[in-house]
């Protein structure tokens, strides 16, 4: 048997996806038509839900935010902390590509979106306002 063979043999089963996963597509498209067919059927509850902020920050939205967030910050090794000096090349990469691309890249496809592709569809004068965010 070859090295190639003897690896690929050696590599473990991956668990079969669920039923879930497997139709998580569908799963979501039938959210979102359950989602319009809610706000069109019960539009006061939908609208009370809407009006609940603080600092114009949705109160539901931040919650479940927070209830998909925090999960992942339990799943820190803050004991693996002290060797983050090893990885230094792959930090630097993501400190780079997060706060000196990222940030001109979105800004691009913000420009190339409002002004060039949905102008025709949005108030001319409001088009800085939506750039802006």
């Amino acid at each position: 048997m070859s090295a190639g063979a003897q690896a690929i043999a050696a590599k473990p089963r991956q668990a079969p996806m669920s039923g879930f996963e497997r139709y998580l597509t569908l799963w979501v498209a039938l959210c979102i038509v359950a989602g319009v067919a809610l706000g069109q059927g019960l539009p006061d509850v939908f609208q009370a839900i809407g009006r609940m902020e603080v600092a114009q920050v949705n109160l539901p939205v931040g919650l479940l935010i927070w209830v998909m967030i925090v999960p992942m910050l339990v799943k820190i090794d803050f004991g693996a902390l002290h060797q983050v000096k090893e990885h230094w090349r792959g930090i630097g990469v993501t400190l780079f590509v997060n706060w000196a691309v990222k940030p001109f890249s979105m800004a691009l496809l913000g420009w190339l979106f409002i002004r060039q592709v949905f102008a025709p569809f949005l108030p001319a004068d409001q088009l800085d306002s939506y750039i802006a965010a």
